[in-house]
């Protein structure tokens, strides 16, 4: 794959607005994938690529429309992009349920059986007979990762496609986390990994609660999952990131909150680049986020949005973006975090 030579620095990220209406439609999602596929300068020669969406809860939340999941029209643009770019054998990687361990995985209701009866794109999910072992490196907590042959096959090209929109715990769930989708399934659920990690000391009963403790508590439980992104950071090494913005989400990242039209997409090749500028334009400040904190702690990448150079599109070409403000949330994106048992 061959990229706009800008993108040769990893603190390179670019930023695509499109004007859209309070409810956007498939051909906006798609004008937006063609829009950053042009503005990157994708050239394949013939390799086989690897989209990994957000798609996890597929089969709680239908609706392609609820904002909870990556868009399957930007994805069906993603993909009729690169093929008329040159790209191979194309494939949708995501496991579509993994909330209900009882029940099968599927992809009805998601969109993405669509997409891949219209593009010829596979769909594949990660499980354990599809996974390989991979050691980590400086590892922070798992010494090894089982993840999904498709996702560091070193002849395929993956490109990480998450959503816009915050988390419950994480503050925002985009490059980073999305990653998590490429474990396998028993060893992915980090969240939990974490939160049973703690002293049990801080794990204290509603009636001993108060908001400066659950304050703590709450810190300690993203570091632990801060640790875990890192960790699945250094095995998986995705060849591009686009967070799909077309529509952005606040509240838990799951049933409560609110979709925003905001018609952004932002791209780069690093992770941690990439989401500092997503999280940026959510209205919140990267270095202050601890997933972020934690990756650059591990030389994983910069978060500091003066060390990163930020590009745009002008008449198909890529230009210094002079200023994020005009582009980023009014106010910073509702965040409403939990501790386990509390409901979504």
């Amino acid at each position: 794959m061959i990229l706009d030579p800008k993108l040769d620095n990893p603190n390179a990220v670019v930023v695509t607005k499109l004007q859209v209406p309070d409810l956007p439609a498939e051909h906006d999602f798609k004008t937006a994938a063609g829009q950053i596929v042009t503005a990157l300068g994708i050239v394949f020669e013939g390799e086989r690529v690897v989209f990994k969406p957000n798609v996890t809860i597929g089969q709680r939340f239908k609706d392609p429309d609820s904002g909870i999941t990556t868009h399957p029209a930007f994805v069906h643009g993603l993909i009729s992009a690169v093929q008329e770019r040159g790209a191979g054998k194309t494939y949708i990687l995501e496991d579509p349920l993994n909330t209900d361990r009882n029940r099968p995985r599927s992809w009805r209701g998601t969109g993405y059986r669509e997409v891949a009866a219209a593009t010829g794109a596979r769909l594949r999910c990660p499980k354990t007979y599809t996974c390989v072992e991979k050691s980590v490196p400086d590892h922070m907590i798992h010494p090894t990762l089982k993840v999904s042959r498709l996702a560091v096959d070193p002849g395929a090209v993956l490109i990480n496609v998450p959503k816009l929109k915050t988390h419950n715990l994480a503050v925002t769930t985009l490059s980073m986390k999305n990653l998590m989708g490429v474990v396998n399934a028993p060893d992915r659920h980090f969240c939990g990994q974490a939160w049973e990690a703690l002293p049990k000391e801080m794990k204290a009963s509603d009636r001993t609660r108060t908001e400066t403790s659950d304050r703590a508590v709450h810190e300690e439980w993203q570091r632990g999952l801060a640790a875990r992104l890192a960790d699945t950071a250094k095995v998986i090494r995705p060849r591009l990131h686009i967070v799909e913005g077309v529509v952005g989400r606040d509240g838990t990242g799951f049933r409560r909150g609110q979709n925003y039209p905001m018609g952004l997409v932002v791209a780069g090749v690093n992770a941690v680049a990439v989401d500092s500028v997503a999280s940026y334009l959510m209205g919140f400040e990267p270095g202050a986020i601890i997933y972020l904190r934690t990756a650059v702690e591990a030389g994983l990448g910069e978060t500091d949005l003066g060390k990163i150079s930020i590009f745009t599109a002008d008449n198909g070409q890529l230009v210094p973006l002079s200023s994020l403000e005009k582009w980023r949330a009014r106010s910073v994106f509702n965040l409403i975090t939990r501790l386990r048992g509390d409901p979504n």
